[in-house]
Protein backbone atom coordinates (compact mmCIF):
# COMPACT_ATOMS: atom_id res chain seq x y z
CA UNK A 1 0.00 0.00 0.00
CA UNK A 2 2.82 2.40 0.94
CA UNK A 3 4.56 1.70 -2.39
CA UNK A 4 1.38 2.48 -4.36
CA UNK A 5 0.91 5.75 -2.51
CA UNK A 6 4.58 6.58 -3.16
CA UNK A 7 4.11 6.06 -6.90
CA UNK A 8 0.99 8.26 -6.94
CA UNK A 9 2.83 11.03 -5.10
CA UNK A 10 5.85 10.66 -7.41
CA UNK A 11 3.61 11.35 -10.43
CA UNK A 12 2.75 14.70 -8.84
CA UNK A 13 6.42 15.75 -8.80
CA UNK A 14 6.82 19.25 -10.14
CA UNK A 15 8.58 19.94 -13.41
CA UNK A 16 10.92 22.21 -11.42
CA UNK A 17 12.14 19.20 -9.41
CA UNK A 18 12.61 17.13 -12.56
CA UNK A 19 14.59 19.93 -14.20
CA UNK A 20 16.75 20.27 -11.07
CA UNK A 21 17.49 16.54 -11.06
CA UNK A 22 18.31 16.69 -14.78
CA UNK A 23 20.75 19.56 -14.20
CA UNK A 24 22.25 17.65 -11.29
CA UNK A 25 22.82 14.60 -13.50
CA UNK A 26 24.35 16.81 -16.20
CA UNK A 27 26.74 18.42 -13.72
CA UNK A 28 27.76 14.99 -12.38
CA UNK A 29 28.38 13.81 -15.94
CA UNK A 30 30.60 16.84 -16.55
CA UNK A 31 32.47 16.28 -13.28
CA UNK A 32 32.85 12.57 -14.06
CA UNK A 33 34.11 13.28 -17.58
CA UNK A 34 36.54 15.93 -16.35
CA UNK A 35 37.78 13.66 -13.57
CA UNK A 36 38.39 10.72 -15.91
CA UNK A 37 40.16 13.03 -18.37
CA UNK A 38 42.26 14.45 -15.53
CA UNK A 39 43.19 10.91 -14.42
CA UNK A 40 44.17 10.10 -18.00
CA UNK A 41 46.33 13.22 -18.23
CA UNK A 42 47.87 12.59 -14.82
CA UNK A 43 48.85 9.05 -15.81
CA UNK A 44 50.37 10.38 -19.03
CA UNK A 45 52.34 13.05 -17.15
CA UNK A 46 53.37 10.42 -14.61
CA UNK A 47 54.70 8.23 -17.41
CA UNK A 48 56.33 10.99 -19.49
CA UNK A 49 57.77 13.08 -16.67
CA UNK A 50 57.49 11.85 -13.08
CA UNK A 51 58.54 8.23 -13.70
CA UNK A 52 60.77 9.06 -16.66
CA UNK A 53 64.40 8.81 -15.52
CA UNK A 54 65.46 11.37 -18.13
CA UNK A 55 63.50 14.14 -16.38
CA UNK A 56 65.26 13.39 -13.08
CA UNK A 57 68.72 13.82 -14.60
CA UNK A 58 70.87 16.96 -14.69
CA UNK A 59 73.76 16.80 -17.13
CA UNK A 60 76.89 18.78 -16.21
CA UNK A 61 78.86 19.45 -19.39
CA UNK A 62 81.58 21.91 -18.34
CA UNK A 63 82.39 24.70 -15.91
CA UNK A 64 82.93 28.43 -16.22
CA UNK A 65 86.05 30.27 -15.20
CA UNK A 66 85.14 33.95 -14.96
CA UNK A 67 82.42 35.11 -17.33
CA UNK A 68 83.49 33.55 -20.62
CA UNK A 69 86.20 30.91 -20.24
CA UNK A 70 84.86 27.36 -20.45
CA UNK A 71 86.84 24.50 -18.91
CA UNK A 72 86.57 20.74 -18.99
CA UNK A 73 85.39 18.96 -15.88
CA UNK A 74 87.98 17.44 -13.56
CA UNK A 75 87.72 14.54 -11.15
CA UNK A 76 87.88 16.98 -8.24
CA UNK A 77 84.54 18.41 -9.35
CA UNK A 78 82.79 15.23 -8.20
CA UNK A 79 83.56 15.90 -4.52
CA UNK A 80 82.85 19.60 -4.94
CA UNK A 81 79.39 18.97 -6.38
CA UNK A 82 78.49 16.32 -3.80
CA UNK A 83 79.54 18.52 -0.89
CA UNK A 84 77.67 21.56 -2.24
CA UNK A 85 74.37 19.72 -2.72
CA UNK A 86 74.65 17.96 0.65
CA UNK A 87 75.38 21.27 2.38
CA UNK A 88 72.91 23.62 0.68
CA UNK A 89 70.16 21.10 -0.13
CA UNK A 90 70.36 18.57 2.73
CA UNK A 91 66.89 17.15 2.05
CA UNK A 92 67.58 16.43 -1.62
CA UNK A 93 68.43 12.81 -2.33
CA UNK A 94 70.64 12.33 -5.37
CA UNK A 95 73.24 10.16 -7.05
CA UNK A 96 76.20 11.34 -9.12
CA UNK A 97 77.44 9.40 -12.13
CA UNK A 98 80.47 10.09 -14.34
CA UNK A 99 80.64 9.49 -18.08
CA UNK A 100 84.14 8.89 -19.49
CA UNK A 101 85.32 8.74 -23.08
CA UNK A 102 88.30 7.61 -25.11
CA UNK A 103 89.08 10.35 -27.59
CA UNK A 104 90.26 7.86 -30.19
CA UNK A 105 88.71 4.88 -31.90
CA UNK A 106 89.51 1.32 -30.89
CA UNK A 107 89.51 -1.57 -33.36
CA UNK A 108 88.64 -5.20 -32.79
CA UNK A 109 90.32 -8.28 -34.25
CA UNK A 110 88.32 -7.88 -37.48
CA UNK A 111 89.28 -4.25 -38.03
CA UNK A 112 85.94 -2.78 -36.94
CA UNK A 113 86.31 0.58 -35.19
CA UNK A 114 84.44 1.44 -31.99
CA UNK A 115 84.22 4.48 -29.75
CA UNK A 116 84.43 3.62 -26.06
CA UNK A 117 82.48 5.34 -23.30
CA UNK A 118 82.92 4.49 -19.64
CA UNK A 119 80.14 4.82 -17.10
CA UNK A 120 79.89 4.32 -13.36
CA UNK A 121 78.41 0.89 -12.73
CA UNK A 122 75.57 2.31 -10.63
CA UNK A 123 74.14 3.98 -13.75
CA UNK A 124 73.71 0.70 -15.65
CA UNK A 125 69.94 0.61 -14.96
CA UNK A 126 69.58 4.01 -16.63
CA UNK A 127 71.68 3.03 -19.63
CA UNK A 128 69.70 -0.07 -20.55
CA UNK A 129 69.39 -3.79 -19.97
CA UNK A 130 73.05 -4.37 -19.22
CA UNK A 131 75.16 -4.67 -16.08
CA UNK A 132 78.52 -3.06 -17.03
CA UNK A 133 80.45 -5.92 -15.50
CA UNK A 134 84.25 -6.02 -15.66
CA UNK A 135 85.61 -6.70 -19.16
CA UNK A 136 82.11 -6.44 -20.64
CA UNK A 137 80.84 -4.01 -23.26
CA UNK A 138 77.27 -2.89 -23.83
CA UNK A 139 75.85 -1.61 -27.11
CA UNK A 140 72.44 -1.01 -28.65
CA UNK A 141 72.67 -4.37 -30.42
CA UNK A 142 74.85 -7.37 -29.64
CA UNK A 143 77.60 -7.68 -32.22
CA UNK A 144 78.86 -11.07 -31.11
CA UNK A 145 79.26 -12.69 -27.73
CA UNK A 146 83.00 -12.17 -27.42
CA UNK A 147 85.62 -10.07 -29.21
CA UNK A 148 89.14 -8.76 -28.75
CA UNK A 149 89.64 -5.00 -28.66
CA UNK A 150 93.01 -3.62 -29.73
CA UNK A 151 93.86 -0.93 -27.15
CA UNK A 152 96.51 1.41 -28.61
CA UNK A 153 99.52 2.22 -26.44
CA UNK A 154 99.74 6.02 -26.61
CA UNK A 155 102.94 8.03 -26.86
CA UNK A 156 102.20 11.58 -25.71
CA UNK A 157 104.15 14.25 -27.58
CA UNK A 158 104.04 18.03 -27.66
CA UNK A 159 102.20 18.06 -30.94
CA UNK A 160 99.72 15.42 -29.84
CA UNK A 161 99.98 11.68 -29.43
CA UNK A 162 100.69 8.64 -31.55
CA UNK A 163 100.64 4.86 -31.23
CA UNK A 164 102.89 2.17 -32.64
CA UNK A 165 101.50 -0.90 -30.91
CA UNK A 166 98.27 -2.36 -29.55
CA UNK A 167 97.42 -4.56 -26.59
CA UNK A 168 94.74 -7.23 -26.88
CA UNK A 169 91.81 -6.69 -24.54
CA UNK A 170 89.28 -9.59 -24.60
CA UNK A 171 85.71 -8.56 -23.76
CA UNK A 172 82.25 -10.08 -23.58
CA UNK A 173 79.56 -8.17 -25.47
CA UNK A 174 75.98 -7.36 -24.47
CA UNK A 175 73.12 -5.53 -26.16
CA UNK A 176 70.27 -3.59 -24.62
CA UNK A 177 71.26 0.09 -24.50
CA UNK A 178 68.09 2.20 -24.51
CA UNK A 179 67.66 4.35 -27.60
CA UNK A 180 66.73 7.36 -25.47
CA UNK A 181 68.76 7.15 -22.30
CA UNK A 182 69.93 10.10 -20.15
CA UNK A 183 73.47 9.85 -21.52
CA UNK A 184 72.50 10.41 -25.17
CA UNK A 185 69.46 12.62 -24.57
CA UNK A 186 71.09 15.75 -25.99
CA UNK A 187 73.18 14.06 -28.68
CA UNK A 188 72.31 14.03 -32.35
CA UNK A 189 70.38 11.18 -33.95
CA UNK A 190 73.54 9.97 -35.67
CA UNK A 191 75.15 9.36 -32.27
CA UNK A 192 72.09 7.70 -30.77
CA UNK A 193 71.77 5.25 -33.68
CA UNK A 194 75.53 4.64 -34.03
CA UNK A 195 76.21 0.91 -33.62
CA UNK A 196 79.92 1.69 -33.28
CA UNK A 197 79.50 3.02 -29.72
CA UNK A 198 80.38 0.71 -26.83
CA UNK A 199 79.80 1.36 -23.13
CA UNK A 200 81.94 -0.18 -20.41
CA UNK A 201 81.91 0.08 -16.63
CA UNK A 202 84.30 2.44 -14.86
CA UNK A 203 86.57 -0.42 -13.72
CA UNK A 204 86.95 -1.66 -17.29
CA UNK A 205 87.54 1.88 -18.53
CA UNK A 206 90.26 2.42 -15.91
CA UNK A 207 92.07 -0.71 -17.14
CA UNK A 208 91.91 0.59 -20.72
CA UNK A 209 93.38 3.95 -19.66
CA UNK A 210 96.19 2.22 -17.77
CA UNK A 211 97.04 0.21 -20.90
CA UNK A 212 96.76 3.16 -23.28
CA UNK A 213 98.82 5.63 -21.23
CA UNK A 214 100.93 3.04 -19.30
CA UNK A 215 100.19 4.73 -15.99
CA UNK A 216 98.22 3.70 -12.91
CA UNK A 217 94.67 5.07 -12.75
CA UNK A 218 95.17 7.06 -9.55
CA UNK A 219 98.28 8.66 -11.04
CA UNK A 220 96.39 9.40 -14.25
CA UNK A 221 93.60 11.14 -12.29
CA UNK A 222 96.12 13.22 -10.33
CA UNK A 223 97.95 14.42 -13.46
CA UNK A 224 94.69 14.95 -15.37
CA UNK A 225 93.40 17.31 -12.68
CA UNK A 226 96.71 19.19 -12.39
CA UNK A 227 97.60 20.09 -15.97
CA UNK A 228 96.32 17.21 -18.13
CA UNK A 229 99.55 16.34 -19.96
CA UNK A 230 97.69 13.67 -21.93
CA UNK A 231 95.97 16.18 -24.18
CA UNK A 232 92.58 14.47 -24.18
CA UNK A 233 89.23 14.97 -22.49
CA UNK A 234 88.54 11.79 -20.53
CA UNK A 235 85.80 13.00 -18.16
CA UNK A 236 83.10 13.90 -20.67
CA UNK A 237 80.14 14.73 -18.40
CA UNK A 238 78.81 14.27 -14.91
CA UNK A 239 75.17 13.44 -14.21
CA UNK A 240 73.11 14.22 -11.13
CA UNK A 241 70.10 11.93 -10.71
CA UNK A 242 67.61 13.66 -8.37
CA UNK A 243 65.16 11.26 -6.70
CA UNK A 244 62.25 13.73 -6.52
CA UNK A 245 61.39 15.57 -9.69
CA UNK A 246 60.33 18.61 -7.65
CA UNK A 247 63.95 19.00 -6.45
CA UNK A 248 65.49 19.12 -9.93
CA UNK A 249 65.07 22.90 -10.34
CA UNK A 250 66.71 23.69 -7.00
CA UNK A 251 69.66 21.38 -7.67
CA UNK A 252 70.14 22.82 -11.17
CA UNK A 253 70.12 26.41 -9.86
CA UNK A 254 72.72 25.52 -7.25
CA UNK A 255 74.99 23.95 -9.87
CA UNK A 256 74.64 27.03 -12.05
CA UNK A 257 75.57 29.25 -9.09
CA UNK A 258 78.68 27.12 -8.60
CA UNK A 259 79.74 27.87 -12.18
CA UNK A 260 78.71 24.64 -13.88
CA UNK A 261 77.01 24.52 -17.27
CA UNK A 262 74.03 22.19 -17.16
CA UNK A 263 71.34 20.69 -19.33
CA UNK A 264 68.13 19.13 -18.07
CA UNK A 265 64.67 18.42 -19.43
CA UNK A 266 62.76 21.17 -17.60
CA UNK A 267 65.29 23.88 -18.37
CA UNK A 268 63.14 25.02 -21.31
CA UNK A 269 60.08 25.34 -19.07
CA UNK A 270 59.43 28.15 -16.62
CA UNK A 271 58.76 26.52 -13.25
CA UNK A 272 57.20 23.38 -14.74
CA UNK A 273 56.51 21.67 -11.41
CA UNK A 274 54.91 24.80 -9.97
CA UNK A 275 52.68 25.16 -13.02
CA UNK A 276 51.59 21.52 -12.75
CA UNK A 277 50.66 21.96 -9.09
CA UNK A 278 48.73 25.18 -9.75
CA UNK A 279 46.82 23.60 -12.64
CA UNK A 280 45.86 20.58 -10.54
CA UNK A 281 44.73 22.77 -7.63
CA UNK A 282 42.72 25.08 -9.90
CA UNK A 283 41.00 22.15 -11.65
CA UNK A 284 40.16 20.52 -8.31
CA UNK A 285 38.74 23.74 -6.88
CA UNK A 286 36.66 24.36 -10.00
CA UNK A 287 35.20 20.83 -9.85
CA UNK A 288 34.49 21.27 -6.13
CA UNK A 289 32.69 24.58 -6.71
CA UNK A 290 30.53 23.06 -9.47
CA UNK A 291 29.73 20.09 -7.23
CA UNK A 292 28.79 22.31 -4.27
CA UNK A 293 26.59 24.59 -6.37
CA UNK A 294 24.68 21.75 -8.04
CA UNK A 295 24.38 19.73 -4.82
CA UNK A 296 23.01 22.78 -3.00
CA UNK A 297 20.60 23.41 -5.86
CA UNK A 298 19.29 19.83 -5.70
CA UNK A 299 18.90 19.95 -1.92
CA UNK A 300 16.96 23.23 -2.17
CA UNK A 301 14.83 21.78 -4.99
CA UNK A 302 13.86 18.79 -2.86
CA UNK A 303 13.18 21.14 0.04
CA UNK A 304 10.78 23.16 -2.16
CA UNK A 305 9.17 19.95 -3.41
CA UNK A 306 8.61 18.66 0.14
CA UNK A 307 7.28 22.04 1.25
CA UNK A 308 4.61 21.81 -1.44
CA UNK A 309 3.85 18.25 -0.28
CA UNK A 310 3.06 19.32 3.30
CA UNK A 311 -0.71 19.29 2.68
CA UNK A 312 -0.55 15.71 1.35
CA UNK A 313 1.51 14.72 4.38
CA UNK A 314 -1.16 16.21 6.64
CA UNK A 315 -3.92 14.32 4.80
CA UNK A 316 -1.99 11.05 5.13
CA UNK A 317 -1.68 11.63 8.86
CA UNK A 318 -5.42 12.31 9.06
CA UNK A 319 -5.98 8.86 7.58
CA UNK A 320 -3.95 7.35 10.40
CA UNK A 321 -0.45 7.18 8.92
CA UNK A 322 2.27 7.66 11.52
CA UNK A 323 5.30 9.93 11.15
CA UNK A 324 7.41 6.88 10.32
CA UNK A 325 4.96 5.72 7.63
CA UNK A 326 4.88 9.12 5.96
CA UNK A 327 8.68 9.23 6.20
CA UNK A 328 8.85 5.81 4.53
CA UNK A 329 6.47 6.82 1.70
CA UNK A 330 8.45 9.92 0.74
CA UNK A 331 11.90 8.44 1.38
CA UNK A 332 11.02 5.60 -1.01
CA UNK A 333 10.45 8.15 -3.78
CA UNK A 334 13.62 10.05 -2.97
CA UNK A 335 15.71 6.86 -2.76
CA UNK A 336 14.18 5.64 -6.03
CA UNK A 337 15.23 8.86 -7.77
CA UNK A 338 18.75 8.68 -6.34
CA UNK A 339 19.08 5.01 -7.28
CA UNK A 340 18.44 5.95 -10.92
CA UNK A 341 20.90 8.85 -10.72
CA UNK A 342 23.56 6.58 -9.18
CA UNK A 343 22.99 3.91 -11.84
CA UNK A 344 23.36 6.46 -14.66
CA UNK A 345 26.44 8.24 -13.25
CA UNK A 346 28.33 5.13 -12.13
CA UNK A 347 27.65 3.33 -15.44
CA UNK A 348 28.75 6.38 -17.41
CA UNK A 349 31.90 6.84 -15.30
CA UNK A 350 32.91 3.19 -15.66
CA UNK A 351 32.30 3.23 -19.42
CA UNK A 352 34.29 6.42 -20.04
CA UNK A 353 36.96 5.31 -17.56
CA UNK A 354 37.53 1.99 -19.31
CA UNK A 355 38.01 3.88 -22.58
CA UNK A 356 40.55 6.37 -21.21
CA UNK A 357 42.20 4.75 -18.19
CA UNK A 358 44.61 1.79 -18.65
CA UNK A 359 43.64 -1.42 -16.86
CA UNK A 360 46.81 -1.38 -14.73
CA UNK A 361 45.67 1.96 -13.28
CA UNK A 362 42.06 0.91 -12.68
CA UNK A 363 42.48 1.80 -9.00
CA UNK A 364 42.11 5.50 -9.87
CA UNK A 365 38.79 4.79 -11.59
CA UNK A 366 37.55 2.75 -8.62
CA UNK A 367 38.46 5.64 -6.31
CA UNK A 368 36.49 8.08 -8.52
CA UNK A 369 33.44 5.79 -8.58
CA UNK A 370 33.53 5.43 -4.79
CA UNK A 371 33.93 9.20 -4.39
CA UNK A 372 30.91 9.97 -6.60
CA UNK A 373 28.89 7.27 -4.84
CA UNK A 374 29.69 8.73 -1.42
CA UNK A 375 28.74 12.23 -2.59
CA UNK A 376 25.38 11.01 -3.87
CA UNK A 377 24.71 9.01 -0.71
CA UNK A 378 25.63 12.02 1.43
CA UNK A 379 23.20 14.28 -0.44
CA UNK A 380 20.54 11.57 -0.16
CA UNK A 381 21.05 11.29 3.60
CA UNK A 382 20.79 15.07 4.01
CA UNK A 383 17.48 15.15 2.14
CA UNK A 384 15.95 12.05 3.78
CA UNK A 385 17.20 12.30 7.36
CA UNK A 386 17.25 16.07 7.81
CA UNK A 387 14.91 17.85 5.41
CA UNK A 388 12.23 15.17 5.01
CA UNK A 389 12.26 14.35 8.71
CA UNK A 390 11.76 18.04 9.49
CA UNK A 391 8.46 18.02 7.57
CA UNK A 392 7.18 14.59 8.64
CA UNK A 393 7.74 15.50 12.29
CA UNK A 394 5.25 18.38 12.07
CA UNK A 395 1.74 18.04 13.42
CA UNK A 396 -1.36 17.64 11.25
CA UNK A 397 -2.63 21.19 11.82
CA UNK A 398 0.73 22.72 10.98
CA UNK A 399 1.02 20.63 7.80
CA UNK A 400 -2.48 21.61 6.63
CA UNK A 401 -1.82 25.31 7.09
CA UNK A 402 -0.80 25.97 3.53
CA UNK A 403 0.23 29.38 2.31
CA UNK A 404 -1.77 30.68 -0.62
CA UNK A 405 1.30 30.42 -2.82
CA UNK A 406 1.21 26.63 -2.39
CA UNK A 407 -2.55 26.16 -2.75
Amino acid sequence: MARQISKLILKKSSSYLKISIGLFILSLVLISTASVFFINQYLQVDKDFIRNDNTHMIEITSKREGNTQIQFLTFQDEDKVKEAISKHLPNVKFQLYKLYQLSFGVQDENGNTYFIYGLDEGAARLLGNCHLEVNTTCARKTIKQRSVLKIPVIDVQEGGFSSQQNVDFPVANQGGVFERNPFTLYEGDEVISDTGILYVGSHTFEKMIEIAFHVRWDEFVKKYDQDNPFGIQVLKNMYIYVDKITDVEAAARLLNDLGYNTRYTFKAFDNFTGSMKNTAILASLLALVILLITATHVILSFNSYLKVQQRDMGILKQYGYSNESVQEIYSYNINHIFFKVIAVIISYTILVGLLLVPLHSIGYLIFLVIFLLLILLLINRVIVHIILKKYTSKGIIELLKMNKEFE
